[in-house]
This record gives C-alpha cells, sequence and structure tokens, in this order.
C-alpha cells in the first residue's frame, strides 16, 4: 500500500444496515488522486446509467484525498461525491471543517453509501467499528441542534449531518460537517435524506501513513513558510472572503436585485468592514490551516439579537444580500442562519428568492403562487418566511422553489424563464459575467452547471494588464488551463484559499504516497480527471448545446457603474467556446475526440457512455 492512502473503502448498505470493506485502487489513486478524481471514477465505474438521483440506487461518497489528515496546509477538507438531484449529472460538492481529517483517522479514504434505510438512522463510526442507530429522536432537528445532539449522545465525535431541508428533498439542500461547515452545492443532502440517513459521527485513532515520513514534513514546514511570507494570506485571514464585496461591487459585477444590476447603491454597508465593526466575534480555522480565514459572527442589536453563526462568507453577501436587496449585515447574518440551520445552499437559495422576487415583482408569478406571502427586495421577515417555507416544502411556494429555479421557472408563471439565472439547472454564484467575461465561459463549461470554482478568472482579469476583462480574447485557455489545474489540486484535496504551488502539490503527493508524478503528469491527471466527468455527463444525458449562458448576459446591460452598458455578444461567446473545445481536444459538439481520450486512457468510457467515436 502506498503512503497518503488508508488503502480501505467503507462499503455501507443502508437497506439491509451491513458494511463491507474494499481495497482502494491504487492504479486508479495514481491517475486519478483521490477526493473528486477518484470519486469520479468509481461513480462511473458503479452507477448505472440513467439512475435517478433520488433512488435508492444512486450512490453517495465522502471522499478524501492523499494529503487529508497530515500535516500539509488546509489538509482538513474532503468532498461528497454522487449524481446531483438538481442538474441530473456529476456533482463533486467540497467541504472544510475536521470531518475529512477524521475519516482518515479512521482508517478510511471514501466512505460509500448505497440503497436507502427503511427508517431515519445515523451510523456511528469508531475506526473500523459502525453501527447504524435509530434517528427518530433527531429527525426534523435543525443541522447544530442535530450536531450539539450526537456530541452529548455520542461523546467527542466529527459530525456530518443534514437539516430538515435534505430530509424533505430540497434540490439544494446541503449537508453540514462539525455543526459550521458545508457542502453545499448542487443537492447532496438531498440525496443523503433520500437514503433516510440524518447522521454519521465518526472517531478516529490512527495516523494518515505517509511514504517517506521525514522528506514530507521537511517539505510541509517549507510550504508553510511560503504561506506565511504571501501577501495576500493577512488580508484572508482578517477578512475572510468578504473581502471581494467591496471591490467586486466597486468594479460592477456584483448580483444585484437577480442580476438586474452589477452595482449595489448599498455595497458598503455589506462590506468586510463593516462586518467586522458591527458582528465579527473572532476568526476561526478548519484542520491544520494558519490561514484561519473563518469569521464567527453574533448580531448585536435589532430584531434578531443574539442569533449566532460562522459566516457570512461573500457568495451569501452577494446572493442573499446585494441579489435580494438586502442592505444590513446583520440581516444577511441572519438569513444566512436560517439557511444554516435548515441545511440549504446560500447560493442556490439566493438565486431562487431573487427569481421569486423579480418575476412577483412583473406579475410573471401571482401572490397566490406565493402562499399570499407579499416578497420584495429588501423585505427580510416575508423572505425568512419564504425559506421555512421552501426547507419543507410547505404550500404550492415552498414546494416548487425547492426544485431550483430551472423548474420553478417551468412551474410557475407563463413568462417567468427569463428571470431564471442559471447554467444547467445550478443558479449563477456570485460573480456576473458582464463584469468580467471569462467567468462566463468557466461558468457555461463547468463539470456541475453554474459554479465559479472551477475557473475563477476574476481577479487575473482585473489585474492582469494584458487581459481585457470585457473581452472574451485568451480567456479560452486560461478557463481550460485552470479547470485542469483545480480538477488536480481539489483531488489531492487541499482549500482553494492556499497558495500552493503545482511543484509543491507534486512533491507532496509523490512523499506522502511514494508515487513518481510530475507537474506535467499531474496536471494530465486533473485533465484526465476532467474527461471523464465530461463523458459521465453525457451518458446521463447532458446536451453540449447547455453549454451556454441565460439570456439575461447577452441581452440585458446595466444601467449604473463601471460595467453599465455591457452585454456578453453571442458570437464572441460561441467562438470562445469553440476555441475551448479545440484546446480540450474536442469536436464542434463538444465531445471527446478518440485522440484526446486515447492519450488520457479514457477510451473504453466513451463507449460505456455510448459515444460514438
Amino acid at each position: 500500500m502506498s503512503g497518503g492512502y488508508t488503502g480501505k473503502i467503507l462499503v455501507v448498505d443502508l437497506k439491509n444496515q451491513t458494511t463491507n470493506v474494499e481495497k482502494t485502487n491504487m492504479d486508479d489513486a495514481r491517475d486519478f488522486i483521490g477526493a473528486k478524481g477518484l470519486g469520479a471514477k468509481i461513480l462511473f465505474d458503479r452507477l448505472s446509467k440513467g439512475t435517478d438521483p433520488l433512488s435508492p440506487e444512486n450512490i453517495l461518497m465522502f471522499t478524501t484525498g492523499p494529503l487529508t489528515g497530515t500535516r500539509t496546509q488546509t489538509s482538513g477538507r474532503g468532498t461528497v461525491v454522487t449524481k446531483s438531484p438538481q442538474t441530473g449529472v456529476f456533482l463533486d460538492s467540497h467541504f472544510g471543517g475536521i470531518f475529512a481529517a477524521e475519516m482518515k483517522k479512521a482508517g478510511w479514504d471514501i466512505i460509500m453509501l448505497n440503497g436507502r434505510s427503511d427508517t431515519p438512522v445515523y451510523l456511528v463510526i469508531n475506526d473500523d467499528n459502525v453501527e447504524f442507530k435509530d434517528a427518530s429522536e433527531i429527525w426534523g432537528k435543525e443541522c447544530l441542534k442535530t450536531h450539539n445532539w450526537l456530541q452529548q449522545t455520542e461523546g467527542k465525535v466529527k459530525t456530518a449531518v443534514i437539516g430538515p431541508a435534505g430530509e424533505n428533498l430540497v434540490k439544494f439542500s446541503a449537508i453540514t460537517m462539525d455543526g459550521h461547515r458545508h457542502a453545499g452545492r448542487g443537492g447532496p443532502g438531498a440525496v443523503m435524506g433520500s437514503k433516510n440517513l440524518k447522521a454519521i459521527a465518526i472517531r478516529g485513532s490512527t495516523k494518515v501513513p505517509l511514504h517517506d515520513m521525514d522528506g514530507f514534513h521537511k517539505k510541509t514546514k517549507e510550504v508553510l513558510r511560503k504561506i506565511q511570507e504571501n501577501d495576500f494570506v493577512p488580508i484572508r485571514r482578517k477578512y475572510g472572503t468578504p473581502y471581494w464585496v467591496k471591490p467586486v461591487n466597486d468594479e460592477g459585477f456584483i448580483p444585484t436585485r437577480n442580476y438586474q444590476e452589477g452595482y449595489f447603491e448599498h455595497g458598503d454597508m455589506l462590506s468586510a468592514e463593516t462586518m467586522q465593526e458591527k458582528i465579527v466575534d473572532k476568526s476561526g480555522a478548519c484542520f491544520n490551516c494558519v490561514i484561519a480565514c473563518w469569521n464567527k459572527s453574533s448580531i448585536k442589536t435589532g430584531p434578531h439579537k443574539g442569533v449566532s453563526l460562522v459566516g457570512p462568507e461573500y457568495e451569501t453577501f452577494a446572493l442573499m444580500g446585494s441579489n435580494l436587496g438586502v442592505d444590513s449585515v446583520e440581516d444577511v447574518a441572519y438569513l444566512n442562519e436560517r439557511c444554516n440551520e435548515l441545511g440549504m445552499d446560500t447560493i442556490s437559495l439566493g438565486g431562487v428568492l431573487g427569481f421569486a422576487i423579480e418575476a412577483y415583482e412583473k406579475k410573471a408569478i401571482a401572490k397566490s403562487d406565493l402562499g399570499g406571502n407579499d416578497i420584495g427586495w429588501g423585505k427580510t421577515e416575508e423572505l425568512a418566511e419564504l425559506i421555512d417555507d421552501i426547507a419543507h416544502r410547505k404550500g404550492k411556494a415552498g414546494d416548487v422553489l425547492a426544485e431550483g429555479v430551472q423548474i420553478a421557472a417551468k412551474t410557475l408563471g407563463k413568462n417567468s424563464k427569463e428571470y431564471a439565472v442559471h447554467v444547467k439547472g445550478l443558479e449563477i454564484p456570485g460573480y456576473d459575467p458582464r463584469g468580467t467575461f471569462g467567468m462566463g465561459l468557466a461558468y457555461a463549461t463547468s463539470d456541475r452547471g453554474g459554479c465559479h470554482q472551477r475557473a475563477w478568472t476574476v481577479k487575473a482579469e482585473l489585474n492582469d494588464p494584458e487581459l481585457e476583462r470585457f473581452s472574451f480574447e485568451k480567456k479560452a485557455k486560461i478557463v481550460r488551463d485552470v479547470q485542469d489545474e483545480r480538477a488536480a489540486f481539489f483531488s489531492l484535496v487541499l482549500c482553494d484559499f492556499a497558495p500552493i504551488s503545482e511543484e509543491d502539490c507534486v512533491d507532496m503527493w509523490n512523499l506522502a504516497a511514494g508515487f513518481d508524478h510530475t507537474v506535467e503528469s499531474y496536471l494530465l491527471a486533473g485533465e484526465r480527471i476532467w474527461n471523464l466527468i465530461r463523458l459521465f455527463n453525457l451518458r446521463e444525458g447532458l446536451d453540449p448545446s447547455d453549454d451556454n449562458l441565460p439570456d439575461r448576459f447577452f441581452k440585458d446591460s446595466f444601467t449604473k457603474g463601471p460595467a453599465k452598458g455591457i452585454v456578453l455578444s453571442e458570437d464572441k461567446f460561441q467562438q470562445s467556446l469553440q476555441e475551448y473545445y479545440t484546446l480540450r481536444g474536442w469536436n464542434k459538439k463538444g465531445i471527446p475526440t478518440v485522440e484526446k481520450l486515447k492519450k488520457l486512457g479514457l477510451v473504453k468510457y466513451a463507449k460505456a457512455a455510448g459515444l460514438n467515436i
């Protein structure tokens, strides 16, 4: 067994309440690394084509990487891999905290969940001992209350739980780790809920194996020093992700009132500086992270005084703040806390609520469709009521909006589709592509739908003098390159906030696992992972024509801010998309060519996907 991997996969049959132990395939680990990549390989191999994501046959995996739980900085991250109930394609949803590191210490590279329990259960994992326990007492409880109950009942354990939204199969429900970190995007909580699994409580007592312990520890000290010397780390530590509220708003592309504008006139009231002044109590960190970017916050004044949470993050300020016309950090924090405890992704929920408000305002949906709730921009209490309805699928509005904007737009109102901002069914995050065109291509080509984490081009487009932010020129190569690198990085798996070079990543991987990878083969693994997921998505019915963007970005321009009057050119976008396909070695329809697949060793997967190449 190579170091860096425990060598074990825990396979859980929830229907029969049995477990099995499998060996981690080290040949696959060499080619697909771990976490995202290894999870994708297993999902492709084991999930039958066309499986309903909310059926017992869907597979839900908690995955780690070869660096998880080690002395590597930010190595507390893990990944949930499944077929998304929101998009119907591949989903990897990443999380921080301590749960993933505890998984590795318990001896597991992957926890694979199959089937559906007849009654609500939770799992207790102590190293290699697994117990199935009755969850009826905690079914219906909110996330932090469930976490605390498990701490009191099971002792000092790390947890992964769902809230009412996951139980009620809300398509964008999250899984919450350790009470305050979240695998949020794409609905993994609904998959967990569909299996009648309320929680996993885990405790580990072993050390993560390493191939060259001395060499690895020397290297991680070197990487730590580089992180400590990085100029941006102190800013990240002081403000966390909310740092980006002011620059993105000042540059005119923060989502505002459902992407109708890119500049929020009350942006300073949501800034990181205002947040620090009004609600932040102290900072916090995930497992083995010197960056420590958490903000532990509490509301000090007003009707929600005393509410506490970890956050809000930038995306929540963008989607639950400016996007909804909410103009105070206290109100955003309150809505964030409600989302966290009910167990929903704030990006998707913000997109859903923004859609509902605009469609209601423009009379595309009626007040009766909303159960009489008179929602509107900045109406915090009304929005909180609707959030609760969505989590519990209460009434027509709660039930329909729980499906996400793509389905809601087909169900509520005849002319509401134009207000539904998403790519492939996944709501767009907090960077309007009319402000940095590269993000438009990144959203359109993301492997899980509208997502900024696959290729975040914002900083380069704003700061690189050789790049024009309002142009698609040179963006295809940037997006392709970053997607491959991130696919590899998210398979190791580390935090995308960590400034760690490709060379250092490869060195640590080799020292941990005993491999002989180069930067070139590391990036090739990222490209292999990206192409495998493309084949999976095509197998599951993805139409390459869905590599597109909402009409709003091509037709509607802002009336204020630095991006005033800007729209994306459909012709230029399509040219950039074709350039991207060419760089990827895909044909004009967005399907990988046989030449590319031979290079990556994936030809058999194209055949398994039913592609005629």
